[in-house]
């Protein structure tokens, strides 16, 4: 069975939309999805281009937003981008929360593993960022996705902080890097990466390859 590596955050549109179409493309392949949301350590910042070591100008995050648009459009996704003011504000208690920016989220989703509901609770936090506008950072948006997929609030919150969920999120951060993967969405197929919601058929079409050979 081939397997697929997948790396994004909960906010961030573009791993919003790009998995949105993944999920649609390969909904009837048989693929293994290791689905790995990480997070963004506080000694290197809270934006993606932090953890990569650059910087993302405000043209860039501009030109980002538009395109989208364009995206979520064209592919019929639900998409409410959030004002660049309240990103502002947003970030201001990500620097200041004792968590990385998308630990809380990325830690929940672990923490679901095995129960059946993982993959809806990791389409309902992608919904609250990017369709409800809310926070996922926030103890409380995370706990609204946790019973809105039918999974218990205390227990998968107490599971989260454990040392096996921990070792969850420090291997998938740890296969991130040794992939090289140069943002989010990406995602890795025997070694070779796909990077971003315009590389899905791309993807697709690595796999029915390697399906056919």
């Amino acid at each position: 069975m081939i397997e697929i590596d997948s790396y994004t955050i909960y906010h961030s549109p573009n791993a919003y939309i790009g998995i949105t179409l993944f999920n649609r493309a390969l909904s009837e392949i048989p693929v293994i999805v290791k689905r790995r949301p990480i997070c963004i350590p506080k000694e290197q910042g809270i934006m993606v281009a932090d953890l990569l070591g650059s910087k993302e100008p405000p043209v860039k995050g501009s030109y980002h937003r538009e395109d989208c648009i364009r995206w979520a459009d064209k592919f019929g996704i639900e998409l409410n981008l959030i004002t660049r003011d309240l990103f502002q504000e947003r970030a201001k208690r990500w620097i200041a929360s004792p968590l990385n920016r998308e630990e809380l989220p990325a830690r929940a989703y672990y923490a679901a593993l095995g129960t059946g509901k993982e993959a809806l609770l990791d389409k309902l936090l992608f919904r609250a960022a990017w369709v409800d506008g809310l926070d996922v950072n926030e103890e409380e948006v995370i706990k609204y996705c946790i019973s809105s997929s039918g999974l218990d609030c205390e227990h998968i919150l107490n599971r989260a902080f454990t040392m096996e969920v921990t070792q969850m999120l420090a291997h998938s951060m740890n296969l991130f890097t040794k992939a090289a993967c140069p943002g989010v969405p990406t995602w890795v197929i025997k070694g070779e990466r796909f990077w971003g919601k315009d590389r899905v058929d791309w993807l697709v079409e690595k796999v029915h390859s390697i399906l056919s050979t």
